[in-house]
């Protein structure tokens, strides 16, 4: 971003929180919960997505898209970096060694429109043998001093693990930029959590991402965890891998993870249900219409390609929008999602169809709505209704 962008960032930044303050004490809080900073976080995120969405693009303009230059500005520009609180614990980077993990491409078969990239994805990898993929391993304070504690090896013979998938629509994000999220998980939880470094889009499109969270389970697997003490977790684009990982898993009769924690996941990627809209003077999130390219499904998911019934219709596979999947003898699941959500509606629709997918057991699914919460609202670790759900996480997980 040139220093004229900045300064009119910058500039219309100031405008909105005075607006947005002038609001608050005239009219009252936009919700009755929300207190001033909060809405001006909001108002000043909302207003940074909106400033920097790409609304005029087109199926007429989609040659002239640069998705090399948006990877690259996306990486220079990513969300910010947050801290994991010194007193909950620490953290270490570390790396999976893509080669350890013997893959069998067979098992790939009947993927729909992921079978052509996890092949080809795990031939590149057995090609090069050098790829490795980038982790935190965040462990709690009760457990910092045990011997051992940050590598990625049970501590002891029944350990259970977190594995955590960010958010950031697939095209942003990382462990660091999470960290306050998977710090206060681990810290209310007491177990360790591996957040992985996955690649984004648009220069690895799907399934990349789905092929690295493979890898990462499998791994732990190799390394002594089992499966059902394995407990997939993630936020938005990374509750929606969390579940695509799952299914992958199942159609390839593989043991599943013993539980799944999705916070906001981002399940319909082609969602058009009321609270897409109803919900936008609320949440920070602006959509894009599918029909523009820089649509972020349509960047996640084919970069450059154009819109057509067959790219709506892949788009709506079980391993892309998990919505639309069979939750038949699915793992224990926890659900978190604010009222105020644009995607609210996608996630209620996604929950009532796990219980009409699995009758015998009603009480598989923990489902927790939060009154007047947004997108991740977990992020915001100073709002009561985060306090409450860090600690409904750390029980749900201990209960596993």
């Amino acid at each position: 971003m040139d220093i004229r962008k900045k300064a009119s960032l910058i500039g219309g930044l100031v405008g909105m929180a005075t607006k947005t303050t002038f609001s608050y004490y005239s009219r009252g809080p936009r919700c009755h919960t929300w207190p001033l900073w909060f809405q001006l976080y909001r108002d000043a995120i909302f207003y940074i997505i909106k400033s920097t969405a790409h609304v005029t693009a087109s199926e007429q303009t989609i040659d002239s898209i640069d998705f090399d230059a948006l990877y690259a500005s996306n990486r220079k520009n990513d969300l910010p970096t947050s801290k994991m609180p010194a007193h909950m614990g620490r953290f270490e980077r570390g790396r999976i060694p893509v080669k350890e993990v013997h893959i069998d491409i067979a098992a790939f078969a009947n993927t729909g429109p992921a079978e052509a990239g996890l092949v080809r994805l795990t031939k590149d990898d057995q090609r090069s043998g050098t790829r490795e993929i980038a982790y935190d391993m965040l462990v709690p304070k009760t457990l910092v001093k045990t011997k051992n504690a940050f590598d990625c090896k049970p501590l002891e013979q029944n350990e259970r693990i977190v594995l955590y998938m960010h958010g950031g629509a697939y095209t942003m994000g990382s462990p660091a930029s999470h960290r306050g999220v998977t710090g206060r998980l681990v810290h209310h939880s007491g177990v360790r959590c591996i957040a992985i470094d996955y690649r984004l889009a648009p220069r690895y499109p799907f399934p990349a991402q789905l092929h690295d969270a493979y890898i990462a389970y499998h791994y732990l697997v190799k390394q002594g965890f089992k499966p059902k003490n394995i407990v997939l977790a993630g936020d938005s684009a990374g509750g929606n891998l969390s579940i695509s990982l799952t299914l992958l898993l199942r159609h390839i009769g593989a043991p599943p993870p013993g539980g799944l924690l999705l916070i906001s996941p981002w399940v319909d990627v082609i969602s058009e249900r009321p609270s897409m809209l109803a919900n936008i003077k609320y949440d920070y999130l602006y959509p894009l219409p599918l029909e523009n390219p820089m649509c972020l499904s349509r960047v996640f998911y084919a970069p450059g390609r154009r819109l057509t019934d067959k790219l709506r219709e892949e788009l709506k596979h079980p391993l892309v929008s998990p919505i639309y999947a069979d939750f038949s003898d699915f793992p224990p699941t926890l659900i978190q999602v604010g009222s105020k959500e644009i995607m609210f509606d996608d996630v209620d629709e996604m929950h009532r169809r796990m219980l009409a997918s699995d009758q015998k057991n009603q009480t598989n699914v923990v489902y927790e709505r939060y009154p007047d919460m947004i997108h991740v609202f977990h992020q915001f670790a100073d709002l009561p209704c985060a306090q409450e759900a860090y600690v409904s996480i750390g029980s749900f997980i201990n209960r596993l």
